[in-house]
């Protein structure tokens, strides 16, 4: 049987709680975390300060949700989807180097906030930190599928090849590549498929 489509009312609930994270990370990119205010978030959305409270919850509660923010926004689940649809090992363990390619270029202004305000601040440490285990938990069921098909190089282990493939594609390596050496998306996604299928697959 098929799903209940939402109701109505649950429709303009998830609408609303997307406008108040729209504006929360706009201000979050254009006046730093903790300069903005639940207030600040407010009237961006064009919605009342108890809304924001309503919906999401405090300020703390605003940013905890901006990895799903940019789990939507970037389209990582039909990336993934579409690699392991694909079945093919190349393109499989470029699915990383894919991820991070697509955040940089729909969520730059989001991971610039977290990454020069997590120092500082740490709610967006906590965040930056949740977007590490999801990376990483990402690379390992990869770097499974990958075993599973033999096309994992069979002098590494499981674990190993999935750290190498989280930290080739870090999305805090690809802000340094671009922001210190000036790498365009383009040559960051390409080195660092390149670099993962050099050194995880099977020769």
């Amino acid at each position: 049987m098929s799903e209940k489509p939402p109701s109505l009312r649950a429709r303009q609930a998830q609408l609303t709680r997307d406008e108040i994270l729209r504006a929360a990370r706009g201000l979050f990119a254009a006046q730093g975390y903790s300069r903005t205010t639940v207030r600040d978030i407010a009237e961006a959305a064009g919605v009342s300060a108890q809304t924001v409270y309503d919906s999401i919850g405090s300020k703390q509660a605003v940013v905890a949700q901006l990895n799903d923010l940019i789990d939507a926004e970037a389209g990582i689940g039909a990336i993934v989807e579409r690699a392991i649809r694909s079945g093919d090992p190349e393109e499989l363990v470029a699915t990383h180097a894919a991820i991070t390619r697509s955040i940089l270029e729909h969520c730059g202004d989001i991971v610039h906030a977290l990454v020069s305000g997590a120092a500082a601040e740490p709610a967006l440490a906590e965040v930056l930190e949740e977007g590490h285990r999801r990376h990483a938990a990402g690379a390992h069921m990869l770097v499974g599928l990958l075993r599973e098909q033999k096309a994992l190089d069979p002098s590494l282990d499981i674990d190993a090849a999935a750290g190498t493939l989280a930290a080739l594609a870090d999305i805090r390596f690809a802000v340094v590549l671009r922001d210190s050496y000036g790498w365009s998306l383009d040559r960051i996604e390409a080195w660092t498929a390149t670099s993962s299928r050099a050194l995880l697959l099977r020769s």
